[in-house]
C-alpha cells in the first residue's frame, strides 16, 4: 500500500532568491517530517476561557468575576457544565474534564499553564517571589504493575525535586522552598516525630526530604532519600489506616499552598485507571469539608471508558454533591473539520487552507476530529509516499488522487502506529517495548540493565541516550521536564509499542524485564520495580515460572501495598496467589497456610464475608494441628459479632475455642464457677494485688485477640460472669507467660465492671494498672489511644474530676480518628462532652461549633447516633444560652426531639430518648419547671440505674436526686434517696466529682442553712459552677422562706453571675425577667463567700457566715483548670 516512484518537482526557476531564502540548510535533515505546531491551541478557546477564569477567580480578591465565569460556561454550549459563586475567592477548584483518547486533554490544560506562565513571565509588575507552581501525573493501564497512588506519588516526586533543583539557581524558589519547609516543621499534624509526618514518608517515600531533615541540607536530605531502604516495613504503628494517609495529605498541600501567593495547579490524567486508594483520597481532597484554599485540581478521563457504575464516575458524583458550585466539568468533543484544516495547513506550513480541503475530505471522516488520529493519519501518508517534501519548491505536496488517499489512511490509529514502529531500527523497537511495560519514566541507567541480555548485546548509556533521543524525533517519545526523563508522547503509542512484540518473545521478554526489576528493586525509589515484576509475573503461565518463588513474592509485594494504606491492592495479589496454590493444594503445606491465612484477614478487613468464610474453611479442612487452625477460628468468631452483631453467639464460639486449648471455661458461669475461678487468680497472684502486673513482659501471643474478643462480646451480650471469668484467666496468662496489647483490652473490660459493680476501688486500681502498661505501646498509636480512652471514660472518671479527663479524651479523639477508628473516636469525643457538661465548663459559640463540626463529621460518615447525641448537647446548649419560651423542650435548629425519633428503630430510639430526658431533666430543673420534672423523672425510671459512660451517669444520677427532692409528692423520694445513697458512697472512696451533687441532693432533702452552705463550699471547691449557680439560687429560695430578703437577694444576684459566666444566658435573663433588681446589679470582689474564680456579688458584699466556707477558702487548694482557649489542662495552685 505504498505509493511507488521517487516524486519531486522539475520547474523552471523563475527567482533563485525566492527559492534560496524558502531553503533552511540548518533544516535539511527534518525536511522529510513534519513538523506539527506546538505552540498553538486549535478549537478550544471557550474551553480555555473557563480555566483561565477560574484559575483568576482565585488569584484576584475580585469577587465580581463571578458572574462573567457563569457566563462564558453558558457561551460553552452542552459541553461545559459550570456554576461559580464561591464564598472565598482562594477556595480550591475542581475541573472534571473529559474526551476520548486523544482529543486534546492534555494540549488543553498546556495551553492553559504556558499562557499562565507567559503572562507572569512578561509583566511588568512581576513578582519574582511568587512563582506559578504547577505539576501533573499520570496513571497508566496497566495500573497492577504500579505502586498505589501513582500519580498522586508522581505529582509529589515533581514538587520535591522541582523546588529542591530551582533551588540551586533560584533565590525565589529557595526562600519559597524554606518557607514551605517552616510551615511543614511547625504543623502538629506532619511535623517532626508526628504520626503524619512518618505516615507520608512510608507512602510518598519521595517527600522524605521536604519532612525530614534541617532546611540547610535540603541537598544532601535529597540525595539521601534515594538511597534509604523502606520497603516492607510497617513502621512502629503497623500499616496507615486510609484515614491517615487523607488527613496528613491534605495537611501538606495546605501547607504548600497557604505559603504561596498564587494557586498551585495539579493536573492528574487518566484517572479511569486510578487505583482504589487514589479515588478515595482524592475524592476526600476534593470534597468541600477538607477546606483547602489556592488550589486549582484538573481531573482528567476517558469519558468513553467511565461508565455509570465506574469508581470513577460514583467519585464525581460524590465530590459534585459535596462542592456544588465550586466545580467545573468540561467535555471534550472532536474538533471540528475547520480546526482541522486549520490544523493540517499549519503543519504543512501552507497558508492557503483551500490547498489542503482534499487532505482534509479524506483524514477528518477517519479520524473524526481527533487531532493525535490526524497526527497520525498525515505520519502514515508521509511513510507512504503520498505525503512528501517537494525539495524543488521547498513545500508539501501529494500526487495521488483523492480515492487513492483515502486507501492509504487506517481507520485504526494503533494499528497506524504499529506501522510506524516497523520503520524503526530493532534497537529502538525494542527500546520502546521495554518501556511499554514499565509504569514510570526511568532513567538511562535503569533502561540500560532492562536492555542487556545474557547474549551480551549490552547498550552503553551513550547509545541508549541516542535511541531515546531518535524516538523522540520520530514522535514516538518526548522529554518530560517534571521527571526529568523520556516519556510516551501519547497512550496509544504505548499500547502500540505493548502489542507490536510478537507472542513468541513476548514472554521471553517479560520474564527477563521481570528479573531485572527484582534486582533492581532496593529503595523506597525503586519500590515500583517489585509491584512491576510481579504484575509481569503474574501475566506469565505457570510453566515459565517458579510457582513457589511467585507465591512469595506476591505475599512479600501485599504486604508492602497494604503498609503503602492500599488494602485492594493486597487483596488483589493474595488472590492471585490462592489461584497460584489451587493445582498443588497444600503440597506445601505452610506456604499454603500463610497464604489462605493472610486472604482470611484482607477478605475480612474488606468486609468480603463470603469470601472470608471459604478461606476459613479451607483452613479447617486442611490444617493439621490447632494452632494453625487458630486464626480461622478468631475470624469465625470476629464474623459472629463484628459483621452479624450476634455478640451472643460470638462470645460463645470464642469461649469453645478457648476450651479446644484447655481452658475449660463454662459458657454460663455459676456462683460456684465464680468462686473457684477467682481463687485461682488469688493462688497466680500471690496474695498481691493487681498492681503486681505493672511488672509484666510484652510478648507476642494471638491468644489474648480472643480474650479480648469474648470480654467484648460477653460485656455487649449481659454475660457478666462469663466477662469476669475470661478476664481472670486472661490475667492468669498474663501471669505465667506475659502479656500484649490486647490482654489491655480484656484487663480494662474487667475494670468497668467492676465499676459497674460498685467495686470502685478495685476498678480503679485496675485502670492504673492498665495505665501503666499502656506505656509499653505508646509507639503503638491506636492500642495506646484506646486503652486511655476505654480507662479514662470507663474506670478513671469514677473517682477522677471530669475537668481532668476532657483534654485526653479530645487527643484520644484526635488520634484514633487519625487512625480511621471513628466509632472509637467519637465514643472518646462523646465521653468527653459528657465530662465538659457534668464539669460545669463555659458554654458558649465555641462550644456549639465544635459540636456543630463533630456532627457534620458524623453525617458524613453515616454515624447518625453519635450524630444525635452531638446534637442534643447542642440544643441543651442553645435551651441555655438564647432566651426561649419553651427552654425545656429539645425542638430548635439543632435537634427536634419528636422528628428525630420518629426516625429511629426501637433500639435506637430507647437509647436517644434516654439522652434527650437527661438533658431535659437538668433543664427543667434549672428553669424549676415541675411538670417537666415530673415527665422526665417518670420516663428515666424506667431505665437501669448503671451506665458505661460515667459522666452521663452523674448528670443522670445528680438530676434525678435534686428533682425528686424538689417536687412535692413523696413517691419520687425513693428515687432521690437512691441517688444521695450513690453519691454518699462515691464521696466515701475518694470521688472528686460525688461531693456537689451529694451536698447538693441532701440540701434539698433537708433544707438547712447548714446544708446549702456546705454544698456552695463543695461546689466551689470542685468548680463546678454551673452546680454552684444552682444552689445558691435554691438557698435564696430557701432564705425566702426564712424571711431573709437581704441575703436572699445576695444569693440570687451571685446565681445570676455564676449563671452568666457558665454561659448559660437565657437563664439570666429569666432570672432578671423574676428578679428586676437583677438589671442594676453589678460583680464586686468578695471576701470569704466567693472565690476569685466567680467574682459575683450584689451591689452589698455578703457573707454566708460559714466557718467551715471559710476554712476552705483560705486553705491550700489544688484544682484542675480546663482552658477552653489553650485546650490543655494545666495544674495549679490557688492559694487565697
Amino acid at each position: 500500500n505504498y505509493v511507488s516512484g521517487c516524486h519531486g518537482t522539475v520547474a523552471e526557476q523563475l527567482d533563485e532568491a525566492y527559492y534560496d531564502d524558502r531553503s533552511d540548510a540548518d533544516d535539511d535533515m527534518q525536511k522529510g517530517r513534519i513538523k506539527f505546531p506546538k505552540d498553538k491551541l486549535y478549537g478550544r478557546q471557550k474551553e480555555l476561557g473557563v480555566l483561565r477564569q477560574l484559575y483568576d477567580a482565585m488569584e484576584t480578591n475580585n469577587l465580581d468575576e463571578t458572574g462573567d465565569d457563569a457566563a462564558a460556561a453558558e457561551g460553552g454550549g452542552q459541553h461545559i457544565s459550570f456554576e461559580m459563586s464561591p464564598p472565598s475567592h482562594v477556595d480550591s477548584r475542581v475541573v472534571f474534564l473529559s474526551g476520548y483518547s486523544g482529543v486534546g486533554k492534555s494540549a488543553l490544560v498546556a495551553e492553559f499553564i504556558n499562557q499562565i506562565q507567559r503572562e507572569h513571565n512578561n509583566s511588568t509588575a512581576i513578582d519574582t517571589f511568587s512563582p506559578v507552581l504547577h505539576f501533573s501525573g499520570k496513571y497508566i493501564q496497566q495500573s497492577g504493575g504500579a505502586a498505589p497512588f501513582s500519580a498522586i506519588s508522581e505529582v509529589f516526586g515533581n514538587i520535591v525535586s522541582s523546588l529542591f533543583n530551582a533551588q540551586k539557581e533560584n533565590d525565589s524558589t529557595r526562600s519559597l522552598c524554606t518557607k514551605i519547609w517552616k510551615r511543614i516543621q511547625s504543623s502538629d499534624v506532619i511535623g517532626p516525630d508526628t504520626d503524619g509526618n512518618e505516615v507520608l514518608i512510608k507512602i510518598f517515600p519521595s517527600l522524605r526530604p521536604l519532612l525530614d531533615g534541617s532546611a540547610a541540607d535540603i541537598r544532601n536530605k535529597l540525595q539521601r532519600a534515594d538511597s534509604l531502604t523502606h520497603l516492607e516495613g510497617g513502621g512502629k504503628d503497623g500499616e496507615p489506616s486510609m484515614n491517615a494517609v487523607k488527613e496528613s495529605t491534605r495537611e501538606l498541600l495546605a501547607q504548600i499552598t497557604s505559603s504561596l501567593k498564587r494557586p498551585l495547579i495539579l493536573f492528574l490524567d487518566d484517572l479511569q485507571w486510578a487505583d482504589g486508594p487514589s479515588l478515595e483520597l482524592l475524592s476526600f481532597l476534593m470534597d468541600k469539608d477538607a477546606q483547602l484554599k489556592n488550589l486549582m485540581l484538573i481531573c482528567a478521563y476517558r469519558s468513553n471508558e467511565v461508565g455509570g457504575d465506574h469508581p470513577f464516575a460514583g467519585m464525581m458524583t460524590k465530590v459534585t454533591e459535596s462542592r456544588g458550585q465550586l466545580l467545573a466539568r468540561i467535555d471534550l468533543f472532536s474538533l471540528s473539520q475547520d480546526a482541522i484544516c486549520q490544523f493540517i495547513a499549519d503543519s504543512i506550513a501552507m497558508e492557503e487552507q483551500d490547498r489542503v480541503a482534499e487532505l482534509v475530505e479524506v483524514i477528518y471522516p477517519k479520524t473524526m476530529g481527533n487531532i493525535f488520529c490526524v497526527m497520525q493519519a498525515l505520519e502514515e501518508l508521509v511513510r507512504k509516499n503520498a505525503l512528501y517534501y517537494d525539495m524543488m519548491y521547498f513545500e508539501w505536496r501529494w500526487t495521488v488522487d483523492k480515492i487513492k488517499l483515502d486507501n492509504l489512511v487506517s481507520a485504526d490509529v494503533v494499528e497506524t502506529i504499529k506501522d510506524k514502529i516497523k520503520g524503526l531500527s530493532a534497537d529502538i523497537q525494542k527500546l520502546l517495548a521495554v518501556m511499554a511495560h514499565i509504569p514510570c519514566s526511568v532513567e538511562v541507567p535503569v533502561l540500560k540493565e532492562l536492555l542487556g541480555n545474557s547474549k551480551g548485546n549490552d547498550l552503553n548509556e551513550d547509545k541508549i541516550a541516542s535511541l531515546l533521543k531518535e524516538a523522540s524525533e520520530n514522535g514516538m517519545l518526548m522529554w518530560s521536564t517534571e521527571s526529568g526523563n523520556y516519556v510516551f508522547t501519547h497512550d496509544r503509542i504505548r499500547e502500540a509499542s505493548r502489542g507490536f512484540v510478537v507472542e513468541q518473545e513476548r514472554d521471553e521478554l517479560l520474564l527477563h524485564i521481570a528479573n531485572v526489576l527484582l534486582r533492581l528493586g532496593k529503595g523506597s525509589k525503586m519500590e515500583w520495580c517489585l509491584y512491576t515484576a510481579v504484575d509481569l509475573l503474574n501475566s506469565l503461565s505457570p510453566e515459565q515460572v517458579d510457582i513457589a518463588d511467585l507465591i512469595k513474592l506476591n505475599l512479600r509485594v501485599s504486604k508492602m501495598a497494604k503498609s503503602r494504606g492500599s488494602p485492594e491492592k493486597e487483596n488483589m495479589l493474595l488472590r492471585e496467589s490462592m489461584e497460584r496454590l489451587k493445582p498443588s493444594k497444600w503440597k506445601d503445606y505452610n506456604l499454603s497456610l500463610g497464604v489462605y491465612n493472610a486472604v482470611m484477614e484482607s477478605e475480612f478487613n474488606l468486609g468480603n464475608y463470603d469470601r472470608m468464610s471459604a478461606a476459613i474453611d479451607e483452613v479447617l479442612d486442611h490444617s493439621i494441628f490447632l494452632r494453625d487452625k487458630f486464626s480461622a477460628y478468631l475470624h469465625k468468631v470476629k464474623h459472629l459479632s463484628d459483621n452479624l452483631n450476634d455478640y451472643t453467639a460470638g462470645a460463645h464460639e470464642g469461649v469453645k475455642v478457648l476450651n479446644m486449648f484447655s481452658y475449660n471455661i463454662p459458657l454460663q458461669p455459676t456462683k460456684t464457677d465464680m468462686i473457684r475461678e477467682k481463687m485461682k487468680l488469688k493462688l497466680a497472684l500471690k496474695g498481691r494485688s493487681f498492681a503486681s502486673l505493672i511488672n509484666l513482659q510484652v510478648i507476642e501471643d494471638p491468644i489474648f485477640e480472643l480474650f479480648a474478643q469474648v470480654c467484648r462480646d460477653s460485656l455487649f451480650s449481659g454475660q457478666r460472669r462469663l466477662v469476669m471469668v475470661v478476664a481472670w484467666i486472661a490475667v492468669r496468662r498474663a501471669i505465667q507467660i506475659g502479656f500484649d496489647g490486647y490482654f489491655l483490652h480484656a484487663l480494662v473490660i474487667l475494670g468497668q465492671l467492676q465499676g459497674k459493680k460498685g467495686n470502685v476501688m478495685a476498678a480503679n486500681e485496675i485502670g492504673n494498672v492498665a495505665l501503666a502498661l499502656s506505656e509499653n505501646f505508646r509507639d503503638i498509636k491506636f492500642e495506646y489511644s484506646f486503652i486511655q480512652f476505654a480507662n479514662q471514660a470507663g474506670i478513671l472518671f469514677h473517682l477522677q474530676s471530669f475537668r481532668s479527663g476532657v483534654d485526653i479524651l479530645h487527643q484520644c479523639y484526635k488520634d484514633l480518628r487519625f487512625l480511621g477508628r471513628f466509632d472509637y473516636a467519637l465514643g472518646s469525643q462523646l465521653n468527653g462532652i459528657y465530662a465538659y457538661l457534668a464539669a460545669g465548663l463555659p458554654l458558649g459559640t465555641i462550644f456549639e461549633s465544635k459540636l456543630i463540626v463533630l456532627d457534620e463529621f458524623c453525617q458524613s460518615n453515616g454515624k447518625t447516633g453519635f450524630a444525635a447525641s452531638f446534637e442534643i448537647h447542642r440544643q441543651f446548649a442553645m435551651n441555655l444560652r438564647k432566651r426561649s419560651d419553651h427552654p425545656t423542650l429539645l425542638n430548635g435548629p439543632a435537634f427536634e426531639q419528636d422528628t428525630a425519633l420518629a426516625a429511629m428503630n426501637d433500639q435506637a430510639r430507647k437509647m436517644t430518648l434516654r439522652d434527650a430526658s437527661i438533658f431535659r431533666l437538668e433543664l427543667a430543673f434549672i428553669f424549676n419547671d415541675t411538670k417537666c420534672m415530673a415527665e422526665m423523672l417518670q420516663i428515666l425510671s424506667g431505665y437501669p440505674f448503671e451506665d458505661q459512660v460515667i459522666p452521663r451517669f452523674y448528670i443522670r444520677a445528680c438530676f434525678l436526686g435534686l428533682a425528686a427532692f424538689s417536687l412535692s409528692e413523696k413517691k419520687y423520694h425513693a428515687i432521690g434517696n437512691k441517688c444521695l445513697k450513690y453519691f454518699r458512697r462515691m464521696k466515701k472512696l475518694g470521688s472528686t466529682n460525688a461531693p456537689p451533687a451529694y451536698y447538693f441532693i441532701a440540701a434539698l432533702k433537708k433544707p438547712t442553712k447548714k446544708a446549702f452552705t456546705a454544698a456552695i463550699d463543695s461546689c466551689r471547691e470542685a468548680n463546678m459552677q454551673h452546680l454552684e449557680a444552682m444552689v445558691r439560687e435554691r438557698y435564696a429560695m430557701f432564705l425566702m422562706t426564712q424571711k431573709e430578703s437581704d441575703l436572699s437577694r445576695s444569693f440570687i444576684a451571685s446565681a445570676y453571675w455564676l449563671y452568666f459566666d457558665w454561659g448559660a444566658h437565657g437563664k439570666s435573663f429569666s432570672l432578671a425577667q423574676e428578679y428586676p433588681f437583677l438589671k442594676t446589679s453589678k460583680r464586686i470582689k468578695v471576701g470569704s463567700d466567693m472565690s476569685s474564680r466567680s467574682g459575683t456579688a450584689t451591689s452589698k458584699t455578703f457573707t454566708s457566715g460559714s466557718t467551715r466556707e471559710s476554712k476552705v477558702i483560705h486553705k491550700r487548694q489544688r484544682t484542675f483548670e480546663y482552658n477552653s482557649t489553650l485546650s490543655s489542662r494545666q495544674l495549679i495552685k490557688d492559694r487565697k
